[in-house]
């Protein structure tokens, strides 16, 4: 009888530990509270245009998106891309020229926007502020999702 009290209790222990883990799983629009962001410690800080971002740790070993959370506690994500619009033609020689050097340029001629991806997140905010300052017509952004797109 003890066995099987043991066995009952430990297979509840299994799942509310599995469970655990799955509930902690990050996606963008979720709302962390204060003691779930603490236990980070202390994350980088980034001011784009007014906006204080916070980045989080990597949740996944090689993932290329930038896990961010806003000054509600609200988690996004970033792809490390910056995208320019309404930029002179020879736009993408300015970005491969300005520093940091993006990992990859890609410009699309239907719609006049260029994207440039760089390594890591604070590469991308770097390049942002540059490509403002070399780019002062041009409309540059830097891209960051607070919720997951749902099909209609």
């Amino acid at each position: 009888m003890k066995q099987n009290y043991r066995r009952y209790f430990g297979l509840i222990g299994l799942s509310l530990a599995l469970a655990g883990n799955a509930a902690f799983a990050l996606a963008p629009g979720q709302k962390l509270s204060k003691s779930q962001i603490a236990e980070w410690g202390a994350l980088p800080v980034y001011d784009i245009d007014g906006n204080r971002i916070r980045v989080i740790p990597p949740q996944y070993a090689g993932s290329q998106d930038t896990l961010l959370l806003d000054a509600q506690g609200v988690v996004g994500k970033s792809a490390n891309e910056v995208m320019v619009s309404n930029a002179p033609a020879d736009v993408q020689a300015v970005i491969e020229q300005t520093q940091p050097r993006p990992v990859s340029v890609k410009r699309y001629e239907a719609t006049g926007i260029t994207v440039s991806t760089y390594a890591d997140f604070a590469q991308a905010v770097e390049a942002l502020r540059a490509l403002k300052a070399a780019l002062p017509t041009a409309k540059v952004g830097l891209p960051v999702t607070f919720a997951e797109p749902r099909p209609y």
